[in-house]
């Protein structure tokens, strides 16, 4: 059996500014092998609610193949903690009990933008951190470095992750820009 997974990018590049080109063939041409390879073939689509019904009407014969759809619902301040803190575990790193009073707040804010990417959002703000962290043990003297400044993030790690945050999205423009 083959399984196929489009995510929400994918489907986005379908749709803009693709109407009678590339986009809707490729659209015809995943509706119809799921119906020649139904049987050994399993493709899902994931993506924002809006979004995904512009994908679904670009081809009549899309929605009427597609047997199940789930909706999820974003993850709660608190949920986005608990990711954040199965990912710093995963990566062997330590929150400190600062951080979360720290990034509580930012979770709250972040939900309230358009497209918010949950899970997305979490990994970003914790490889921000990360960055923010190495910066932090560059300026630190390295006589009082101790493995637990390595692998422990501290509230003031993620400080200025959610402006970045906030600039990501709000940005125009294209590059590295400080």
């Amino acid at each position: 059996m083959a399984f196929v997974h489009l995510h929400n990018h994918t489907e986005y590049s379908l749709l803009d500014g693709m109407e009678g080109e590339y986009g809707d063939e490729a659209i015809s041409t995943i509706v119809q092998e799921m119906e020649n390879h139904r049987e050994d073939v399993i493709v899902i689509f994931a993506g924002y609610p809006d979004k995904m019904d512009k994908f679904l009407s670009r081809n009549p014969g899309l929605r009427s193949r597609i047997a199940f759809h789930v909706s999820f619902h974003d993850y709660s301040a608190e949920e986005l903690y608990q990711l954040l803190e199965w990912t710093a575990k995963a990566g062997q790193v330590t929150l400190a009990a600062d951080v979360r009073e720290t990034v509580l707040p930012m979770f709250r804010r972040a939900a309230l933008t358009r497209d918010f990417g949950n899970g997305r959002f979490v990994r970003n703000l914790y490889e921000q951190a990360r960055m923010n962290q190495a910066g932090r043990l560059l300026r630190c003297d390295t006589a009082v470095r101790s493995a637990e400044q390595f692998t422990t993030l501290y509230a003031e790690d993620f400080l200025g992750v959610d402006r970045w945050h906030t600039e990501l999205h709000h940005s125009s423009g294209i590059g590295f820009a400080g």
